[in-house]
């Protein structure tokens, strides 16, 4: 008898762990961070899972925590910049519905010249979704940025179109450092272009750069400063505009 009990406890156990395993909360949890991550993926055309998933998983690593705190870290980031993206666009009369490419130049102002190391924020759409372009000035009459395609480039400033109510802003430290990030900026002529914002901060500063990934590393290593506003795991191109470091001195309208 005592041996049939224990049997019969060890099988309620078993059930009991399947049940809690396999239950509905735990589909619907799976459900739910699956709907995350592809949403993710779809607010950044050019990106995959996996390459996603690998930067979640090294920093989860890291710092502790589970791959699902993290996705959901991401998720919320990317909704709080789109949801800012909305209003800054309708703000500045940039509403538009068709998708344009990352970085995409299709506005109808010029850009104005400036001074070595200030940088620039345009509207810009992919997937309807307005997440802004930088770029930094490389001279007081070329720029580099980072775009699809070209990947890290040099222009004249002349060769950018921009959105209406483009900014020129002014990065509050030494012109030696100013001068030094735009240098760096430069050195990067030639790496290819990376779709991925969301985890951009978790990827080293060589190699794939998206716009606003070029401009942070190069203030990182060369001014010793964070110019990414809130500090997330994706450094944003409004994350640099709405930055304590920077200022704006001209408006394009």
């Amino acid at each position: 008898m005592v041996v049939i009990r224990k049997r019969a406890f060890v099988s309620f156990a078993i059930v009991l762990g399947l049940s809690l395993l396999f239950s509905p909360s735990s589909y619907a949890k799976s459900s739910e961070i699956d709907m995350y991550l592809k949403k993710i993926v779809q607010l950044q055309p050019g990106t995959t899972e996996q390459e996603i998933l690998e930067s979640i998983t090294d920093y989860a690593k890291s710092q502790k925590m589970s791959k699902d705190e993290v996705i959901k870290m991401v998720y919320q980031e990317l909704i709080t910049d789109k949801k800012e993206g909305d209003r800054v666009a309708k703000e500045n009369g940039n509403e538009q519905k068709d998708t344009v490419i990352f970085g995409g130049s299709s506005g109808s102002y010029v850009l104005p010249m400036s001074t070595k190391g200030n940088i620039f924020y345009s509207d810009s759409y992919t997937a309807y979704y307005n997440h802004g372009h930088v770029g930094m000035y490389s001279a007081s009459d070329k720029i580099v940025e980072a775009v699809p395609g070209d990947g890290v480039r040099q222009i004249k400033y002349n060769a950018r179109n921009v959105e209406k109510n483009s900014i020129i802003q002014r990065v509050n430290v030494t012109t030696t450092q100013k001068n030094n990030a735009a240098d760096w900026a430069v050195s990067q002529v030639g790496s290819s272009y990376s779709f991925n914002f969301a985890t951009n901060r978790l990827t080293g500063h060589d190699g794939d750069k998206n716009c606003s990934k070029l401009l942070w590393s190069a203030f990182t290593l060369k001014a010793n400063i964070d110019i990414d506003h809130n500090g997330g795991l994706g450094v944003y191109p409004r994350d640099i505009t709405a930055s304590s470091y920077t200022t704006t001195i001209a408006t394009i309208n």
